[in-house]
């Protein structure tokens, strides 16, 4: 069983440019998907995929597809009969873009700047899902 568990993090303008392209990335898939009227992951994946890595060369390939992902359940929540525009900063990350180590109370990133570390504070979420005392040692 999957849950999300929100975290606060730092302020850092690496994670905001990535959230930025990410909206940008998952933003190109929904025109697309709408202007050739397909909610079909291949399909949205192939005529997009190149074009988002020409435009957004610095997000990482596995947030290409994560923003196609998101565009993707997007696009087939509403089978659009009117255009979309992603307005948040919000970024989706998955097994492949995130790692948490709770015993140093750490999560590990995939950025536009490579993989970076960041602290967590106490959650008790952490602890009710991991088992794991997330308490900062004194």
């Amino acid at each position: 069983m999957l849950r999300t568990i929100k975290l606060k993090l730092p302020y850092d303008r690496t994670l905001i440019e990535t959230a930025r392209q990410f909206r940008e990335a998952t933003q190109i898939v929904l025109d697309y998907g709408f202007e050739n009227k397909t909610f079909n992951k291949n399909k949205l994946n192939k005529g997009t995929y190149r074009k988002v890595r020409e435009r957004i060369p610095t997000l990482p390939s596995a947030l290409v597809q994560t923003a196609r992902d998101t565009a993707y359940e997007a696009l087939r929540a509403t089978e659009p009969k009117k255009k979309i525009k992603r307005e948040s900063l919000t970024i989706r990350y998955d097994n492949r873009t995130f790692k948490f180590y709770p015993d140093s109370h750490r999560i590990s990133l995939t950025t536009v700047r490579g993989r970076l570390v960041y602290p967590v504070a106490h959650s008790p979420l952490i602890e009710k899902y991991t088992g794991v005392n997330t308490q900062m040692p004194s």
